[in-house]
């Protein structure tokens, strides 16, 4: 889930730099007026999903949660293509990134009470396939440029507002665990078994989200500096699609289906710039991002009904180390 110490760092950095913003103009040569940047990173991300909804239990009551999945681990180097193009005050940005997912654990439990009491089943599933994908696209304004020396990074800090594509897919293969009914007066104990090259379960996320933000960058010495953004997703629309390969009382296509709009969501980085040769530059830094979908619907198709119940949330993270290059005309 989101980690709600972080939100406090993108704010303090406005505090700390707003007397500067209001009394500093942007450089009036003309040599500054427009600048293009292309860059390229890698991403060496680790994520962590989860979604869990209520329903009526095997006791009659309704748990809150009731269900919980968990993919942990589905761990992805992500290549990126990103590109900026600054007119005088005029900011525009964008990103494209995705890569494969051929790791992590899916665990999957049952609750018969609220608050994660009463488990009555238990299952472990390995994820080898698929991947994720993310568009982002931003408009800013930059309200400080320093002048700096030819040979060293710019200094700025932009405000902006966006739009992201973010999406992700998981299969899970196989299972090991247990199912117990015993509590509930029913003689049920099974331990559950499929072959690992068994397809069991597809989930497939899809976010799209609302991004308000700000960006800077200062030198600190001799080609060397220091950037950092914060972004905040103040709203959110989250599905999921969920296919559940051997339950034969479900449908297929889907299975399961997941709506929540609103939540919150932050999406910090920050990096060690070194500018080696005229316009050429290099990083080296640390990403998290992370998403609370908030409560929604959960829709079940069953074969011969569709039923409604309440979805608790999904959450996301995804967070590591990246490097990447940067080209300024």
């Amino acid at each position: 889930m989101v980690k709600p110490a972080l939100c406090p760092l993108g704010l303090a950095l406005v505090l700390a730099l707003t007397p500067v913003v209001a009394s500093t103009e942007p450089p009036d040569s003309p040599a500054s007026d427009l600048s293009w940047v292309l860059g390229a990173r890698a991403w060496a991300t680790t994520g962590y999903t989860k979604w869990s909804f209520e329903g009526p239990s095997p006791l009659g009551l309704t748990a809150k949660p009731l269900s919980e999945l968990r993919w942990r681990g589905v761990d992805s180097i992500v290549p990126e293509v990103n590109g900026e193009v600054v007119w005088k005050r005029l900011v525009l940005m964008s990103s494209v990134g995705g890569g494969g997912i051929d790791e992590g654990v899916l665990i999957d439990d049952d609750f018969a009470l609220s608050n994660h009491q009463g488990r009555f089943s238990h299952t472990r599933s390995d994820v080898n396939d698929r991947g994720l994908f993310y568009v982002n696209g931003d408009i800013g304004v930059r309200v400080l440029a320093l002048p700096v020396a030819a040979t060293s990074p710019p200094g700025y800090l932009d405000y902006f507002v966006g739009y992201q594509y973010w999406h992700e897919k998981y299969v899970a293969f196989g299972a090991t665990g247990l199912l117990d009914l015993t509590p509930f007066g029913l003689p049920v104990v099974l331990t559950e078994g499929v072959p690992a090259n068994v397809e069991v379960l597809t989930h497939e996320y899809l976010w799209q989200s609302l991004r308000v933000g700000l960006r800077t960058q200062f030198p600190l010495y001799s080609g060397l500096g220091l950037k950092a953004r914060a972004i905040f997703l103040p709203w959110s629309s989250s599905d999921l699609q969920d296919v559940h390969h051997l339950r034969t009382d479900l449908k297929q296509n889907p299975s399961f289906t997941s709506h929540a709009e609103g939540g919150f969501g932050v999406q910090l980085d920050g990096a060690l710039t070194y500018a080696v040769w005229r316009g050429l530059s290099i990083e080296a830094g640390y990403q998290y991002w992370g998403l609370d979908s908030g409560s929604g619907d959960k829709i079940t198709r069953a074969l011969t009904a569709t039923v409604r119940d309440k979805l608790d949330k999904i959450t996301i993270e995804r967070y590591g180390p990246y490097l990447g290059l940067q080209y300024r005309f």
